[in-house]
């Protein structure tokens, strides 16, 4: 007895187009991501996680792991990072502000308990910038957004 729900069938054919329609949603994600140059060789595998760039005096950058208490220090420099960013990062400019994204990060250190991790940015995408010092509304990166979600947040 079904109760209001309704159950999809699950064949071969609604399988088969859930799964090319994921991996066709991936590709194009992965297609529009911007790539950061990595000054240092990775000791690790990479890993994506969506974070919070920022940076302040002392380690110069450091990404915040959405949904955790660590943080972790670029090895990338400012002159590293993609022109369109920058301006944001730089702490005595009135466009000072936090970039939210999904990081692709390649630890260049091992791992030690209760110390900051540096890691390389090796790409990002779906940045946001959040302005610290007006109180303007974020606004997204449109180089970092895959070209479908654009398309279709303007029907």
């Amino acid at each position: 007895m079904m109760t209001g729900r309704r159950y999809m069938k699950r064949t071969p054919r609604t399988i088969g187009a859930a799964l090319l329609g994921l991996w066709a949603a991936t590709q194009t994600a992965s297609a529009d991501a911007v790539q950061w140059p990595c000054p240092v060789k990775p000791v690790e595998s990479c890993f994506r996680h969506h974070g919070r760039l920022s940076s302040q005096n002392g380690i110069a950058l450091t990404i915040w792991l959405v949904g955790t208490t660590r943080r972790v220090g670029l090895a990338n420099d400012l002159a590293d990072l993609p022109a369109f960013i920058r301006k944001y990062l730089v702490i005595t400019s009135l466009d000072h502000s936090y970039v939210f994204g999904d990081f692709e990060m390649c630890p260049t250190e091992p791992d030690t308990p209760g110390h900051l991790r540096e890691v390389c940015v090796a790409s990002a995408e779906r940045l946001v910038v959040q302005n610290l010092q007006r109180s303007t509304p974020p606004f997204r990166l449109l180089p970092t957004w895959p070209r479908s979600v654009l398309v279709d947040r303007e029907k």
